[in-house]
């Protein structure tokens, strides 16, 4: 088993991203089915207007956990944990998320990375400090937008760096330019499919984007945050995790049970180094 667990490892942190199958199962799926098309049923036209690309941007932060029980069961899912776990992740914690959902026939996602960590010697280890867990809602091919990664960017230089846009900028969200290099092919870009109940685990650094939603149905990804690694985590790592993610949360209106759910996964830095400045783009030392 732990032979196993390594060579999950070596994947990881060679590929930048690793599926794994089965996650949940369906009665939460419908649950978050339901949650999620009530959310978005409340967002204002103008929401979807800015977003276009991503389709949606709702933030999933521990308020949302506390009022919707779905999402802090989904947070705390035993089976993401024990996956974490298979990779060496025996502490994680957790920042936020996003229901991000395609609307159908809208275009492709832009290729980014979402590294705010660049100032950190860490960020160009293998050693994680954020990490994206992805549940799709739906089964995903490249009819119906799925998931575009460029294996390894996440340690390496990709030609993509230095041509597309630092951050999400309005004109990328809106595909105001469909010429921009944000959508362009790469040739070692791969697609990863998958189906509803599996999880896509990935560093916050690697290179990703989606196809089109070329169908007639909604495409939706939950997309969670977490500091797999977070204990293990240099003090000034921690610092400046702790700073960046802000995961108080109204916890009145939760029950004690989502509370005690949710509360091993809080961050919680009490030292006293000193935060390093966020940066959203890669250095020279990325090659």
């Amino acid at each position: 088993m732990q032979n196993e667990s390594n060579k999950k490892r070596e994947q990881f942190a060679r590929d930048g991203f690793y599926i794994f199958e089965n996650i949940l199962d369906s009665p939460i799926l419908d649950r978050l089915r339901r949650c999620t098309d009530d959310v978005l049923a409340r967002q204002a036209p103008a929401h979807f207007e800015q977003h276009r690309t991503t389709g949606s941007m709702v933030l999933i932060d521990w308020a949302m956990a506390h009022q919707h029980p779905v999402m802090a069961e989904l947070i705390a899912h035993p089976n993401a944990l024990a996956a974490l776990q298979q990779l060496g992740f025996d502490d994680p914690k957790f920042g936020h998320g996003r229901i991000i959902s395609k609307p159908p026939h809208s275009p492709p996602l832009f290729w980014h990375e979402d590294g705010r960590f660049w100032d950190d010697p860490v960020s160009y280890t293998t050693q994680p400090i954020q990490c994206f867990l992805m549940y799709y809602l739906t089964d995903t091919t490249p009819q119906n937008g799925c998931l575009r990664v460029i294996p390894g960017s996440h340690l390496k230089r990709h030609a993509l760096h230095d041509k597309i846009a630092p951050g999400h900028t309005d004109e990328l969200r809106t595909f105001a330019n469909p010429d921009d290099p944000g959508f362009s092919r790469a040739d070692d870009e791969i697609d990863v499919p998958v189906k509803a109940g599996d999880l896509v685990m990935g560093y916050g650094s690697l290179l990703h984007a989606s196809h089109a939603n070329q169908t007639d149905q909604r495409r939706t990804v939950l997309t969670m945050w977490y500091y797999p690694d977070f204990v293990a985590l240099p003090e000034r790592t921690q610092a400046t995790v702790a700073l960046a993610e802000a995961n108080t949360g109204d916890a009145v209106s939760a029950s004690a049970d989502i509370q005690a759910l949710m509360e091993p996964l809080r961050i919680a830095y009490a030292g006293e180094a000193e935060p390093i400045a966020i940066q959203w783009t890669p250095s020279e030392e990325l090659k």
